[in-house]
């Protein structure tokens, strides 16, 4: 990228050296008039040409690749103001050169050559110019100045070859670097994912199991036992949650619609309450993230139905739509106030979802169940 930049400012660097070499020879030009004993009227013609080439070239440098008319305007000044030059003070044969660059700075294409043999005009039809150099202008000058303009051009075209080349690359290492950035973080995510089930959830399933096995107890230390039994339980449960929100699980080989069902249909069995799941649209694959996240939407919102909800039945409903996919999960539980109920699960999922440029609508109110609303876009699968 820096050598990039770089480059664009040499490019400009020489830009503005051919815009500004006319200026240089008009000086020198004008400077031997007056010394011949041209009067101050030749200042004022040389002021306004100069007045015109600012304003054309260094003051809208755009204007020779998007306005090749107005540049044709431009060139035709050039010429006139050259003709007038040249009327003035032979010295102002110095200026023709410049018409030659300037046929190549302000004219496209193959029309530089033509504002090249232009250029001879103002000494064709002005009345002191020298026959001999007339000769050496047409028959030397013109033919070296086009093909030093054709070499000029080539380097630019070579040059602006090499820089989109560049941007290419440099985008292609980009797209590489950030490839490679996400392999390391799904990696990383599942050697996570591996030790919490190696550690964490092997120990809460041993703890479970040893306090299953406790005889029968007082009745004091039976609710105790129940208690510890229940936290057990329901700490394995978050840990497994934590290790599917790690890596994607039921997604690798299902597609979303079979692993919503599949969670659907477990959390039924596991909260021993009817559930049902529905799918509209015409499902199309989507983007592994969105998939991911409607999946792990889904799995938040029923934990929270069979957490909090004491519901009698859960609705789930999967939408593919023009250009979102929206899942809807209901339960005719006991209901919350929304804005004084918002915990961790919520907060994350709606970061999660909102990352994706997606939201999240919850609708409860005390002993009229809950309405969760996940909207996600539609983004193609890659």
């Amino acid at each position: 990228m820096t050598t990039t930049v770089e480059e664009l400012r040499r490019e400009h660097r020489w830009n503005q050296a051919w815009a500004l070499l006319p200026y240089g020879l008009l000086v020198v030009a004008c400077g031997l008039a007056l010394i011949n004993g041209s009067g101050p009227h030749v200042l004022a013609v040389v002021a306004g040409f100069a007045v015109w080439h600012w304003w054309f070239v260094l003051a809208h440098p755009q204007w020779p690749e998007r306005r090749p008319w107005l540049m044709a305007v431009y060139f035709a000044g050039v010429l006139g103001s050259t003709y007038l030059f040249l009327r003035l003070d032979e010295a102002f044969q110095l200026f023709v050169p410049a018409c030659y660059v300037l046929a190549f700075v302000a004219l496209p294409g193959w029309y530089a050559y033509g504002g090249l043999l232009a250029a001879n005009i103002p000494l064709l039809v002005a009345s002191e110019a020298n026959l001999t150099s007339l000769l050496i202008n047409v028959a030397i000058i013109t033919p070296l100045a086009g093909l030093f303009g054709t070499m000029i051009r080539l380097m630019e075209r070579e040059a602006i070859r090499r820089r989109e080349v560049n941007s290419e690359l440099v985008a292609v290492a980009a797209e590489n670097a950030r490839l490679s950035r996400q392999a390391g973080v799904a990696e990383e995510r599942a050697r996570l994912a591996r030790e919490i089930h190696d550690t964490v959830a092997q120990g809460l399933t041993g703890i479970v199991t040893q306090l299953e096995a406790v005889g029968d107890l007082p009745p004091a230390q039976a609710r105790r036992l129940e208690t510890a039994r229940t936290l057990a339980r329901t700490s394995l449960a978050e840990v497994r949650r934590s290790i599917d929100a790690l890596r994607p699980g039921p997604l690798q080989d299902a597609r979303l619609g079979d692993a919503v069902r599949l969670a659907v249909t477990a959390w039924s069995g596991q909260h021993d309450v009817p559930a049902s799941f529905t799918v509209t649209g015409t499902p199309v694959p989507a983007h592994p993230e969105v998939e991911v996240t409607v999946l792990r939407a889904a799995q938040e919102a029923l934990a929270n139905v069979g957490r909090h909800a004491r519901a009698g039945r859960a609705d789930v409903t999967l939408s593919y739509m023009e250009d979102v996919i929206v899942l809807d999960v209901r339960d005719d539980g006991a209901g919350f106030d929304v804005p004084a109920a918002e915990g961790f699960g919520l907060v994350a999922l709606r970061q999660r979802v909102e990352a994706l440029a997606g939201s999240v609508a919850i609708e409860s109110s005390p002993g009229a169940g809950t309405a969760v609303n996940v909207t996600l876009p539609a983004i193609g699968a890659a």
